[in-house]
């Protein structure tokens, strides 16, 4: 599935970060496809090098591009506060505030957040998206990402539409399922949260 139907299909939220280049992007060149050309912008932008220069250097992407890029960077920082220094989630508030954005979706959504050692936020990732009362996932769903990420922490959060956030019966046991799934790979579980319209709960 390509990135925009992809889009159209799941939503934002199921875009890796490639892929959101990729949308930015929109094509390649003649022998650069447009997911390599992706996945070397990204390497640029994740080391915080994201100048006009380095940009407009990388083969295929050019100026046009570049200060597409560029000014897309800019108004996350102007309208969102966007910041190049890693978030950190130490505790179920500053969590909460990472996936707050939950609460207007009308569907359950299980998000990730992969935390360093020191609590710094390495990535945030939609791990599933289901209906309105029920989302499927499994323990290698989250182990495979975090380990990618050479996580120390996990935190979990999803959403119930319906509008409580008191975790439900399998929500509880899923909930345990990872938690050992992580464990015997060396990863705490620091939390995991269901956010709703009235407010949120820890599972942990």
């Amino acid at each position: 599935m390509q990135p925009r139907e992809k889009f159209l299909k799941m939503g934002i939220d199921s875009l890796s970060d490639e892929e959101l280049v990729s949308i930015l992007i929109g094509w390649g060149v003649k022998g650069i496809s447009y997911d390599l050309l992706s996945k070397r912008v990204l390497k640029v932008l994740k080391k915080n090098k994201f100048s006009f220069k380095n940009l407009s250097q990388l083969k295929g992407l050019g100026k046009v591009k570049s200060i597409q890029l560029l000014c897309a960077i800019e108004l996350g920082k102007r309208i969102y506060g966007y910041s190049c220094e890693k978030a950190i989630v130490s505790n179920t508030e500053l969590a909460f505030n990472q996936l707050r954005y939950l609460v207007d979706r009308k569907q359950e959504h299980l998000v990730a957040l992969f935390l360093n050692a020191r609590y710094e936020l390495l990535q945030k990732k939609t791990l599933s998206i289901g209906t309105v009362d029920s989302l499927n996932i499994f323990p290698r769903d989250v182990i495979i990402p975090a380990l990618k990420q050479n996580s120390a922490f996990v935190v979990l959060g999803h959403n119930h539409p319906s509008g409580t956030s008191k975790p439900s019966q399998e929500d509880v046991v899923v909930n345990e399922n990872i938690k050992k799934a992580l464990e015997l790979v060396g990863i705490k579980l620091l939390d995991h949260i269901v956010v709703s319209r009235e407010g949120w709960q820890s599972i942990e």
